[in-house]
């Protein structure tokens, strides 16, 4: 549930594809099916063949949703979501795949049966997540507190008829989504230690778990690592990948240290800008870590990390602390909100001075450098995450910072995080 609400709970951002290709695509068949297998079905059952919907459910169990070739374009597949309804259902909705204008879209029911199906043009590089909502409503208010009171109300459901599922979500990757290599195990290679921790902060007069990921044989030698602080206490898969890139020699060694914040109202007091929570991050957390393990004590081989919400913050302790931290991993940063913000800034309130962005506009160049990468599905109306973040890049590299920045062709999903976090590591250690 926590996963979901993050997830949710942030803006979803549009680029290089449009929510209008979607609209077109549901509109290019004559019949009223942009898809070819629905529109058999729908016809089959008009002539009276009943056992086609069956034999519909049949083959969908393990194969949703439904991709098809589009004529006339290789780039793109035609992807229907289905959901089988039971007695009582009036509305099917779903969150995630192509932007729109409301992060619920609506499924349409076939004639009088158990199908509800919504079609959409995807590219083939596109990798997303997505969940259903039954008799939800229409829409939903753009606010944290609105969006969790629904969630927790009525909890979105998985793809029963998908078995690819991550962090709460049911999830395609379609055939020219880019290779993650480094997010499964590999045989032989050696694991790192993996410890909890509890800090006690003085600033902040609250106690926090940590998630601490020391390299492999790290007890074995005298090696000094890189320093690494991630908000959220990291996410999945983060140490598999640290692994599998030590022991190809891509990435130095390295501690990380996760913090866990103590609840989902303390994440969004702590990470939206919080100079509170800087200040224990980097007078409190970075130098106990500096004394407890065997890392650099300098801002060169520090880095400051996160997604969403956290990979905003990380920027924001870059600005504040880049005496201690010289690194910046921002993975889909909420640079749509200034601090202590609940709601998205408008696009065309123009500066909006308590943006991040903003700040690093009127503040002198810092000795910082960035990873930034963000999902072009990544907006609903009238918010674009996208836009933001590439506004936020523009004004980093006009300033002469080093940005390595990208985009992939998917939502706001740590099903695309955990193989982008890989390239971040990466670029900011400049080892690849």
């Amino acid at each position: 549930m926590r996963h979901i609400f993050r997830i949710i709970v942030t803006l979803y951002a549009a680029g290089g594809l449009a929510a209008s290709d979607a609209i077109a695509a549901n509109a290019s068949s004559s019949n009223g099916y942009s898809s070819p297998r629905l529109a058999r079905l729908a016809h089959e059952l008009q002539t009276g063949d009943r056992q086609a919907l069956d034999a519909f459910w049949k083959t969908m169990n393990g194969n949703a949703p439904l991709v098809e070739s589009i004529d006339g374009d290789h780039r793109r597949r035609q992807v229907t979501f289905v959901w089988r309804a039971s007695n009582g259902t009036t509305r099917v909705t779903m969150m995630g795949g192509l932007p729109g204008a409301n992060l619920l879209k609506p499924l349409t029911r076939l004639a009088d049966t158990d199908l509800w199906h919504l079609s959409e043009a995807h590219s083939t590089e596109a990798r997303f997540q997505y969940v259903f909502q039954i008799n939800g409503p229409e829409a939903v208010p753009m606010e944290s507190s609105a969006i969790l009171k629904e969630v927790q109300q009525n909890p979105p459901r998985r793809d029963p008829f998908n078995a690819r599922t991550y962090a709460g979500w049911s999830y395609l990757e379609l055939p020219d989504a880019p290779r993650q290599p480094w997010i499964e195990k590999r045989p032989g290679i050696p694991s790192g230690r993996k410890t909890r921790e509890t800090f006690q902060s003085r600033i902040l007069g609250a106690e926090y778990s940590l998630s601490i990921y020391t390299p492999a044989a790290y007890e074995k030698d005298d090696t000094r690592c890189w320093l690494m602080i991630a908000f959220d206490g990291g996410f999945n898969m983060m140490d598999v990948t640290l692994d599998n890139l030590l022991a190809a020699g891509k990435i130095p060694r390295m501690v990380v240290v996760g913090v866990r914040n103590i609840s989902s109202q303390s994440r969004q007091r702590d990470l939206n800008c919080s100079e509170e929570f800087a200040g224990f991050v980097a007078t409190e957390l970075a130098p106990w870590a500096r004394r407890v393990y065997r890392v650099y004590a300098d801002p060169a081989h520090t880095i400051v990390g996160g997604t969403s919400l956290g990979g905003k913050m990380a920027a924001y302790c870059g600005l504040k602390h880049s005496d201690v931290f010289g690194k910046v991993l921002s993975q889909s940063g909420s640079f749509l909100t200034a601090a202590r913000q609940e709601s998205p800034t408008p696009l065309w309130d123009g500066e909006a001075p308590g943006l991040l962005t903003a700040q690093f506009l009127r503040s002198p160049r810092l000795p910082l450098e960035f990873y930034m990468d963000v999902g072009r599905y990544e907006t609903t109306l009238p918010f674009s995450h996208l836009l933001e973040t590439r506004r936020f890049r523009d004004v980093l590299e006009a300033k002469g910072y080093r940005v390595t920045y990208a985009e992939f062709v998917g939502g706001h999903n740590e099903v695309c995080w955990r193989g982008t976090f890989a390239d971040g590591i990466m670029a900011l250690t400049g080892k690849q």
